[in-house]
């Protein structure tokens, strides 16, 4: 069996999480800090230079391609400059613990895309689950016991299926050996549709796609904004996507009408989960709607079956893992200055932190699609693919397809909308005079998110010279996908002159035009009272009272459309049929045992 030498990639944060468990505060952190930079560096000497792990001890069941190195420099990236930011801020009654699971997680999760083993792959996965859900203990509201419960139950559930899935396919496949890139069947059959449906249901619950989402945001909200940023918004993104472009493009060959149900469950997710943002009074659950919203442009590019959607599903899985972790660490910087996250609460926050507002403009035209931001390339490639895909397909597919890419575009027009909103709602408008002594976030805070604001520019403006020429590229080269060309004009330099160029008419006009006079506000003759403040929320209370969008936000907060309220509910309902069926009598007993064996023989 091939041997790789890839144990100190995993070995190395797992270490450390460990012997964090005996270290003071200050020494964990500094601990840390070198286990994940070291992790780090290794990463990146392994993806430019492959010879340079020749030293390390060799071990079995570990293997590694080019969509493994693209998936660990993405961890390994955000793992390092997420924790700059956590460095200081922290709760310090939880503190202790989060730079226990820190480590931890990034070593498990590290195991997931190094393991070339069924068996080990499911070991690693299960692992990187459990330090979610410590996590999400680790917060301080009110529902965060129960948010805990219900990610449990979601993602373990799905961690269920993926064992069933790798089961079947080990059996069905053992001249496999339990090797994941050994595994390569025909989606025909029923025991491969099974296993594709079963790992279907993981990828998806992991990376927070449509039915299975519904963990996200609960987590978003009540979870400690170091880890919601770390997990749901990169780490479970990156694996989720990771295991489904391993899917499709490895181990099973997928029909057309298979990549079409993808694409299907991509765009689904994509305009539900806008639509549950638009309305969002929270600014973490806010956030938590986009983090699922943006994975549904995700599952469509890696789903498609085209290249070139399938190369911008990839690229926009790095983005989307940059951009909303700038979201989330932005929010959290306010959120530890002001106390709060609820959007009705806050306001003016510009003025007296315009670095973080500045950070989090960049995250929020990023997340929207515009140029020349790192988000709009990724999407305007997924575009371009599902259109081309178009082009092959019957006409009944291609009016399909059309559909599932007007939705998507729909999609990304209310994501531009729902931003406005978030930024407005946070950083403009009037200032409560509550916040008149706020101060800009410590620099550890600003240092991430701002790295994390320049990755988001220089992706965009260079993503064909450094992710996909270096990282995703070589990823279809290697799996055989076909080549494919660029149609349109979009040039990202030329862009960012033009939009530069017409920013700077405008101030230069403003400055040369401008007439401002500030009065006070009044109201029936007097000075307004501060709770009759205009928020940034009041518009989109319209939304929330459109027909037909009133009934599905209606049954939306029933939690009729929660996938893990309706299992709980018929879960309580079998057992009261259970109950009422058997109420403990010893003769209604005997009675169901004597049918029983009644039926047994008959069908004997």
């Amino acid at each position: 069996m091939a041997t790789n030498p890839y144990i100190a990639l995993i070995l190395i944060p797992i270490v450390v999480g460990l012997v964090n468990l005996i270290l003071p505060r200050l020494l964990q952190k500094i601990l840390t800090l070198i286990g994940i930079g070291l992790t780090g560096f290794l990463t990146l000497k392994l993806a430019l230079d492959p010879e340079f792990f020749e030293w390390i001890y060799e071990i079995q069941y570990l293997g590694l391609d080019k969509l493994g190195i693209f998936a660990l420099v993405g961890m390994q990236v955000l793992a390092l400059i997420i924790l700059l930011f956590a460095l200081k801020g922290v709760n310090s009654d939880i503190e202790r613990s989060f730079f226990i699971l820190y480590p931890l997680t990034v070593g498990f999760c590290n195991g997931v895309i190094l393991s070339d083993h069924a068996i080990v792959f499911m070991v690693f996965w299960g692992l990187s689950g459990v330090t979610l859900y410590l996590f999400n203990l680790l917060g301080r509201g009110k529902e965060a016991s129960e948010s805990a419960r219900k990610t449990f139950m979601l993602i373990g559930g799905s961690d269920a299926c993926l064992i069933l899935g790798f089961v079947m396919l080990g059996l069905a496949m053992p001249q496999a050996s339990w090797s994941i890139t050994a595994m390569q069947m025909p989606l025909s059959g029923s025991i491969a549709i099974i296993a594709f449906v079963c790992l279907l249901i993981a990828a998806l619950a992991k990376a927070g796609g449509f039915p299975f989402h519904t963990w996200v945001p609960s987590y978003s909200k009540e979870a400690p904004v170091e880890s919601v940023a770390f997990l749901p918004a990169s780490l479970d993104k990156i694996l989720g996507i990771y295991l489904l472009a391993r899917m499709v493009m490895q181990i099973f060959q997928c029909a057309i009408l298979v990549h079409m149900i993808l694409i299907s469950i991509g765009a689904i997710t994509v305009i539900a989960a806008v639509m549950m943002a638009l309305i969002q009074h929270n600014g973490r659950k806010l956030l938590g709607y986009h983090a699922v919203s943006q994975v549904g442009y995700m599952i469509m590019g890696v789903g498609s079956g085209s290249p070139i959607a399938f190369a911008g599903g990839l690229f926009h899985m790095l983005n989307h893992t940059i951009y909303k972790s700038n979201l989330f660490l932005a929010l959290g910087s306010v959120e530890k200055q002001t106390g709060t996250n609820e959007l009705d609460d806050l306001g003016g926050l510009g003025k007296k932190m315009p670095i973080t507002l500045i950070m989090a403009m960049v995250g929020a035209f990023s997340i929207s699609g515009l140029p020349p931001f790192n988000g709009f390339f990724s999407k305007w490639m997924i575009y371009q693919g599902l259109l081309d895909l178009a082009k092959e397909v019957s006409p009944g597919y291609e009016i399909w397809l059309l559909v599932c890419f007007v939705l998507a575009i729909f999609g990304s027009a209310l994501t531009l909308a729902s931003f406005l909103k978030y930024l407005h709602a946070i950083f403009l408008g009037k200032l409560p005079k509550k916040y008149d002594k706020i101060k800009e976030a410590p620099i550890n805070q600003w240092l991430s998110t701002g790295l994390l604001s320049a990755l988001c520019v220089v992706l965009g403006l260079f993503a064909m010279e450094l992710p996909l020429k270096m990282l995703i590229l070589p990823i279809l080269e290697e799996n055989g996908m076909a080549g494919f060309e660029y149609a349109g004009l979009y040039k990202s330099k030329f862009t960012l002159v033009m939009m530069g160029l017409v920013f700077l008419i405008g101030l230069i006009t403003y400055i040369l035009t401008r007439k401002v006079r500030f009065d006070a506000i009044y109201l029936g003759g007097m000075d307004a009272l501060e709770k009759f403040r205009v928020t940034g929320t009041e518009f989109y209370q319209e939304i929330r009272r459109m027909k037909p969008l009133c009934t599905i936000y209606d049954w939306a907060e029933k939690k009729w459309l929660d996938l893990y309220a309706l299992l709980g509910g018929c879960s309580n309902s079998l057992g009261g049929l259970f109950q009422k069926a058997h109420p403990g009598l010893l003769s209604l007993y005997l009675l169901y045992i004597v049918l029983g064996m009644l039926v047994f023989m008959l069908l004997k």
